[in-house]
């Protein structure tokens, strides 16, 4: 009878919450919502070094853990950065050797060019490279323009976040240029990047350094890669993207790979130089990132976990759960309603503190049985992340 008491006030507890308890998660995990600088040290690890940037974050793309962050979801203006969302937005709508011819319009864009030459005609991967090695937004533009028109680009884009959950974003622009309205933030840029990082071509891309590219005629011009710390020779390098505007201030998305392991950082607002902060964080990531526990994970798209790719979050047993039972043929009112009796409070209250006594109990018993992991520790991902391939 005793047992019976506690699943049915569980049960009403659940069944309370639940309309509210979806708006009130964080993306990734709740201490990603927790403002400063936020790490989980253990005994051997060294301090995280101090990173001039408004946000950032330090992810493990090869399991999905993140490793220290400071306002992860904080929303700021993504400046050229956002160019990674235009590119594993387009990647998969095109073939490399598709050719655009450049327009005008192209042509006639503030800000950075890699120098398209309107009724030329260029190779979607030449395109590319433009993008992501001179930043060009001519280049980004018409690699937008490519599939179809700029405006169905964007609306493709913000699609493309949803699935990723990168839900701090929303794209204006395919190339980055300030517009109201037009943010993202670290944790969501780390997403983005650990996609495309999956796909071998957008990895080429972000890691080549130079590349002809092609001129007036049948001449060509070298273009080099902006990355600094791709070309200044930090060991394990891949890329990924840099960026800025008199709005965003400095944006950057690095990447690494050392024996196996490949780290992400990503800064917005960043008050010295880029390569340097990511440098930084590297460094330690690569020398502590066992050392510490995860304070989040990079969440998988909804593509993915709905047609059974591995998720980063623990399954759910299967058949009727103790919920179910318990509230079956019961009208329990929800805690949304302002209705709700007295003694619906005093149930949920009970419950709470029931919850509370039983998650104390198992850890105690998850300690006795040699369990160490921290309560922060999300699940690993055990299989290799999978190219992303928009729905």
């Amino acid at each position: 009878m005793r047992r019976l008491l506690i699943v049915t006030l569980v049960g009403a507890a659940l069944v309370g919450i639940g309309s509210t308890s979806a708006s009130a998660e964080t993306i990734g995990g709740e201490q990603l919502a927790q403002r400063g600088v936020q790490v989980n040290l253990g005994p051997k690890a060294k301090p995280v070094p101090d990173i001039a940037a408004e946000t950032w974050i330090l992810v493990d793309a090869t399991t999905g853990t993140v490793l220290a962050a400071k306002d992860p979801h904080l929303q700021r203006p993504p400046a050229s950065t956002l160019k990674t969302l235009t590119a594993i937005t387009v990647l998969p709508q095109v073939t490399l050797d598709q050719t655009y011819v450049a327009t005008t319009k192209d042509t006639h864009l503030e800000g950075a060019r890699v120098g398209l030459i309107a009724g030329k005609s260029y190779t979607l991967e030449q395109l590319f490279y433009g993008m992501f090695l001179r930043s060009g937004n001519d280049a980004a533009t018409a690699i937008a323009r490519a599939p179809g028109s700029v405006k169905k680009t964007i609306a493709r884009m913000n699609e493309v976040a949803r699935d990723l959950q990168a839900l701090d974003t929303t794209a204006k622009t395919p190339n980055g240029l300030d517009r109201p309205g037009q943010v993202s933030s670290a944790y969501d840029l780390a997403l983005i990047a650990r996609a495309g990082l999956a796909r071998p071509d957008f990895a080429r891309f972000v890691g080549t350094k130079m590349f002809n590219f092609p001129g007036q005629g049948s001449s060509t011009y070298a273009i080099y890669n902006q990355n600094r710390l791709l070309m200044g020779g930090f060991r394990g390098a891949v890329g990924v993207k840099t960026g800025y505007t008199s709005n965003a201030g400095r944006t950057f998305v690095g990447a690494a790979t050392r024996k196996g392991t490949t780290l992400i950082f990503v800064g917005m607002g960043i008050h010295e130089g880029s390569a340097d902060a990511a440098r930084k964080a590297l460094r330690w990531g690569f020398k502590n990132h066992a050392k510490v526990t995860p304070i989040g994970a990079l969440v998988l798209p909804l593509s993915a976990t709905q047609t059974g790719e591995a998720a980063v979050t623990p399954e759910q047993p299967s058949g009727e759960s103790d919920q179910e039972l318990a509230t079956a043929g019961l009208d329990i009112p929800s805690a949304g309603d302002p209705m709700a009796p007295w003694w619906f409070w005093l149930i949920l209250i009970l419950a709470a503190f029931g919850l509370f006594v039983g998650w104390v109990g198992s850890r105690r018993r998850q300690m006795q049985g040699g369990n160490r992991g921290g309560p922060h520790t999300p699940p690993r991902i055990e299989r290799p992340y999978r190219p992303y391939q928009p729905r």
